[in-house]
Parts: structure tokens; sequence; C-alpha cells
């Protein structure tokens, strides 16, 4: 063998072959917003998401639940991870600006189990100046039983860098991009 050995923090470089699936793979895994605004989120419940009887345990749908939201709001191109830090263009705010839970209810309607393909359907039903309110849902994708109900208030903060989290009107840029998604029935 000749040179030098790969370094141990770099991975093996992936082939061009690879690189092709995994960018085709890659595309949907934030799931689709169909065209009523209606966001669905696939996944597939993992042995850590169980019990030791193959029982999904209750606080692993709060956890899917923001997997969906987070994937929401990349498919309306509303980037956490840019919008927290502050923005030279001033969408975000001089301060930048995160999205926190204010408030969760949810009903476990059916238990879901290990190796099912689940959807959790994430809705826009209210839209305001520093928050808006999603209805997801949890759902076995095979055969469309609900398995979980959530109502999940969001609540718009600054993303201070000395950790002062205010309440503050969103940027008219994610007002716009939330409202695009929202029922036409709805009020906003």
């Amino acid at each position: 063998m000749t040179g030098k050995p790969p370094a141990a923090h770099l991975a093996d470089p992936v082939s061009d072959e690879v690189a092709a699936l995994l960018a085709a793979r890659l595309d949907g895994l934030d799931g689709v917003v169909a065209a009523d605004g209606v966001h669905h989120y696939p996944l597939r419940a993992q042995i850590e998401d169980t019990d030791a009887g193959g029982i999904i345990y209750h606080a692993t749908y709060l956890n899917y639940a923001e997997r969906a939201r987070s994937a929401f709001l990349r498919c309306l191109d509303i980037r956490q991870e840019e919008v927290m830090s502050p923005d030279p263009d001033g969408a975000a705010g001089a301060d930048g600006m995160l999205f926190l839970v204010r408030r969760c209810e949810i009903d476990y309607v059916s238990p879901g189990r290990l190796g099912q393909l689940l959807c959790v359907v994430t809705r826009p039903v209210r839209l305001g100046g520093a928050s808006t309110t999603l209805q997801q849902t949890v759902t076995n994708f095979e055969n469309g039983h609900i398995l979980a109900r959530l109502l999940v208030d969001i609540v718009c903060v600054t993303a201070d860098p000395g950790g002062d989290r205010r309440p503050r009107r969103m940027p008219s840029v994610v007002v716009d991009r939330l409202r695009s998604a929202m029922p036409p029935d709805t009020d906003s």
C-alpha cells in the first residue's frame, strides 16, 4: 500500500452511484406539502421508539410531531437554522427568531407498533402575528388508523445571543410562507 492511510476522522468517499441513490432518497426526506397546504411526513417506528413489547412509547409521538413540524417548515423554505441567527438582510430581524412550543394537547387514540410505517400529517389551523397553531395527526400509513392527535401552539420569540426570549412578530416572509399552507376557509 502506498501513500498515507486515510485520516481516522474522515469517512470513506461515497461513490457516484451511492451519491445519486442517496440524493434521490433525500429529496423526499422532509415529506411533501400537498396542494391544500397539508404536510405529510413519513417515518417508520424503530426499536428505540418502543417498549419491550414493541409498543411505541407515548412520549415518542411528541418527537415524531417535532420532526414533522421542522420538516414542514423546511418544505415551506423556512430554515430554522438560518432564521435563528441575525439576518443581515433583515428578513428575520436584527436578533433572529425561534419557534417555541407554548402549548401542546395530545390524544392517544390507538397504540403504534415496532416496524409500522407511519405518517405525521400537519395542518396549520391558525396564524397570528407572533404565533401559529398546528393540528398534527399521527397515522398508520398502511391502514389509515389514527394513533395520536395533537394540537400545538407555536410562538415566535427573539433569538437574542444573550438568551433573552421575548415574543416577537414573525417576519413577513415567514408569515407569507405559512399563509400559503393555510386552508382557504381558515381565518388567519
